[in-house]
């Protein structure tokens, strides 16, 4: 059984469509469950038309707190994630379930990995990853290869799975986007067998990302992830 967890905000113009897509995508007996993370807009009433599980936050707390409570929730024995801006296909969930039947416990899609043969293909859209977000995601990612010795090449990918165990097992802490890099460190430090597969990333239909709405987000991120990764160096084992 799959649980598949959707983190969302003000998402009222993507979320049916990706639900119909991830609905296509999965059996009738796996778990879909939307975390609203207060949205203001109508995604929680278009999100009650589904036969998935809502869980709604009361006030905007941020991505990471909406995983963990996503988390909470799940019966399946892999556990998925995936953003509710509709930029990842669900058409692509069962590349990362297979790796993980390969017997991998924590399998990301990539937007950056060579193909088998190598080859480094581009496999997102123009305006699906600013030059500004392309910049930070590899010195992100750098940093985090550098420091821990691994060989990821998307460390902030939110498109992923997890054996259910194992992914509670790393006792999740943070609160917004920098749960990514903590996810990819404490995975390390508990040795978990990680693997990348690679998929593709589409331009947003409707709006933009929420950290575009907070002033300076994107280098407010930059440093919250810098000190995660800081943190996890000195202290998780």
């Amino acid at each position: 059984m799959i649980s598949i967890v959707i983190p969302v905000f003000n998402e009222e113009k993507n979320i049916s469509e990706l639900l119909d897509k991830i609905q296509n995508n999965l059996s009738s007996n796996d778990q879909i469950i939307v975390v609203d993370d207060c949205s203001t807009d109508n995604t929680v009433d278009i999100v009650k038309t589904f036969p998935c599980e809502l869980i709604k936050h009361e006030n905007n707390i941020g991505k990471g707190q909406a995983l963990i409570n996503g988390i909470s929730k799940a019966k399946g024995d892999i556990i998925f994630f995936i953003d509710g801006d509709g930029q990842d296909d669900p058409s692509e969930i069962s590349k990362l379930v297979e790796k993980l039947n390969e017997g991998y416990d924590f399998v990301i899609g990539s937007r950056f990995i060579p193909d088998k043969n190598q080859e480094k293909k581009k496999r997102y859209d123009q305006n699906a990853l600013s030059p500004v977000n392309f910049v930070g995601n590899k010195t992100l990612t750098f940093l985090i290869n550098e420091l821990f010795d691994l060989n990821i090449y998307d460390t902030q990918s939110g498109f992923k799975c997890f054996r259910s165990d194992k992914l509670r097992s790393l006792k999740l802490e943070s609160k917004k986007y920098e749960i990514e890099t903590e996810i990819v460190i404490k995975s390390k430090k508990q040795n978990l067998r990680i693997a990348e597969v690679p998929v593709y990333r589409y331009e947003r239909k409707h709006g933009t990302s929420s950290l575009f709405d907070i002033p300076f987000g994107r280098f407010k991120f930059m440093i919250r992830v810098i000190k995660v990764i800081l943190y996890g160096f000195v202290k998780w084992r």
